[in-house]
């Protein structure tokens, strides 16, 4: 299956003058990256900014929004950057499953954990929004993980420490990860194995391109990068500041709307245009 990744500028939601206006701007990108299974959301350096700070706040929404409702007190304390997460619609993946009672669960389950306390030997319980939590053997888990929960006992229910392959092999999505990049966004997508797509208004139109070789390249190489510019200035802006031509740095430059009628389509509305483009690219069969 082909993964999804996009790259956003650490200036997303700068221009936004209330915490109410930010907080639903990170929501809206948030449920777009999950609904498509976006697995990676780099925030890289805007050049041309001058808060140096507001990523953190970027960081925490989108963090906390990918938590499972069960662990979100545990994990996070609250703080005025998440004043209005109340008002923000939940993203429910399938392994944030509300709460069922142990006597109804249908062995196997799988679902997202916290590791909270080792008991004697290599136990490891873990927090899965249970009345029990899973008792684990082996290695310590992260501290977020997946769990595959086998059976009831009459202390702990008993499972097991899963991969994202097992997961994904059920069809079911982990969440985004999060991850700020401390490089520019030249040497982050050179370094990226993927193919990598800018996108612009001064691209070429996805209309005009070849849409079969496209599919075809990004099913060879297994991954897909979506790179986006700012709000008030475009991805072409960033790149003329480091002097690169975005055919130096991309397989792709697209423009994903065809004469666009505002002057600057923003971030959280890029990103549903463009996943919704790529996801019936890469996954149709009418193509």
């Amino acid at each position: 299956m082909v993964e999804f990744d996009i790259a956003i500028p650490s200036s997303f939601t700068e221009n936004l003058s209330s915490r109410m206006q930010r907080s639903f701007a990170v929501s809206n990108l948030a449920r777009a990256s999950a609904c498509f299974g976006v697995k990676r959301i780099y925030i890289y350096p805007d050049p041309l900014s001058r808060n140096r700070t507001i990523y953190k706040e970027v960081i925490k929404l989108l963090r906390y929004l990918i938590t499972p409702p069960y662990l979100k007190k545990t994990l996070f304390e609250f703080e005025d950057v998440l004043a209005y997460v109340g008002a923000l619609p939940p993203i429910k993946l399938h392994l944030f499953e509300e709460k069922v009672r142990i006597k109804d669960i249908k062995y196997p389950i799988y679902r997202v954990g916290y590791t909270f306390a080792k008991k004697r030997g290599e136990l490891y319980l873990v927090d899965v929004g249970l009345d029990k939590p899973v008792a684990i053997k082996g290695e310590r888990p992260p501290s977020i993980c997946i769990v595959k929960i086998i059976k009831n006992s009459p202390k702990y229910l008993i499972g097991e420490l899963v991969d994202d392959n097992e997961v994904k092999d059920k069809g079911l999505y982990t969440g985004y990860t999060v991850i700020r990049s401390k490089e520019n966004i030249v040497s982050l997508t050179k370094r990226y194995r993927g193919v990598k797509i800018g996108l612009s208004k001064y691209g070429d139109y996805i209309g005009n391109v070849g849409i079969l070789n496209l599919r075809k390249l990004v099913h060879e190489r297994g991954r897909i990068l979506l790179v986006l510019g700012s709000h008030s200035y475009g991805l072409k802006e960033i790149l003329n500041y480091y002097k690169i031509e975005p055919k130096e740095l991309f397989d792709y430059f697209l423009n994903i709307v065809y004469s666009q009628k505002v002057e600057t389509i923003r971030i959280e509305e890029a990103i549903w245009i463009a996943l919704s483009i790529m996801d019936y690219i890469v996954n149709s069969n009418m193509i």
